[in-house]
């Protein structure tokens, strides 16, 4: 898993904000969301270009664990308003999917998922500087088993006077094997905040039971 920025196309999903609690941490109680990145079936990436019936591949499913869907830091031991640093709300998953390599014949030998989490960041009075550090993490998971996890930090620098600000990280690239044996369909990927064992357990103590109901 690299961290070079690709070029769109990209497309948007959007996490429905009815289902969190605004004022507090998180929405799910032992729920992940889950996500399908549909691929773009109609535009070829750029390296499919000489293949006039090349299509780009399907995706795999993206879930995001409720307890990792939002992050709240403080500085200290009090969790107050006065002493918060740092809210932060995963609002969307960004992505698609491409042809990566290819072995004999022309068969794809990977695929390649980029994907980037949208954000809604919030500096607290207690903040030192405009500048906040936001870790998070992507998972690659194979048939109900993590093959890889990498842990990334996006730096957001707020304009003076602001507070609050709409971002998104920059586009990681996933390279995922296949082959006749291992299919795209088995594949999932998890992504959220990389928390602290506190921060964990102050989203669980927060979280909200959601309820449904019949259509």
């Amino acid at each position: 898993m690299t961290e070079n920025e690709t070029p769109e196309p990209s497309m948007t999903i959007a996490i429905p904000n009815g289902l969190r609690r605004l004022c507090r941490p998180v929405a799910f109680r032992g729920v992940a969301l889950r996500l399908a990145l549909l691929s773009l079936a109609l535009l070829p990436s750029a390296c499919q270009m000489d293949d006039p019936n090349a299509f780009a591949p399907a995706c795999p499913v993206v879930e995001v664990p409720g307890e990792a869907a939002d992050l709240v830091a403080y500085a200290g031991d009090a969790h107050d308003i006065a002493h918060m640093t740092t809210r932060v709300g995963l609002t969307r998953v960004t992505g698609n999917c491409q042809q990566g390599s290819r072995g004999g014949k022309g068969r794809a030998r990977s695929i390649t998922t980029n994907i980037s989490m949208g954000m809604d960041v919030t500096r607290g009075p207690a903040t030192k500087g405009r500048s906040v550090e936001i870790p998070y993490f992507i998972a690659v998971v194979y048939d109900g088993e993590i093959k890889s996890k990498k842990q990334f930090v996006e730096t957001v620098t707020f304009p003076p006077n602001v507070t609050h600000m709409l971002t998104h990280t920059r586009i990681v690239p996933i390279d995922l094997p296949v082959s006749h044996r291992v299919t795209i369909d088995g594949y999932h990927i998890e992504v959220g905040f990389q928390l602290t064992p506190d921060q964990l357990a102050y989203n669980r103590s927060h979280l909200i039971t959601p309820s449904f109901h019949p259509l």
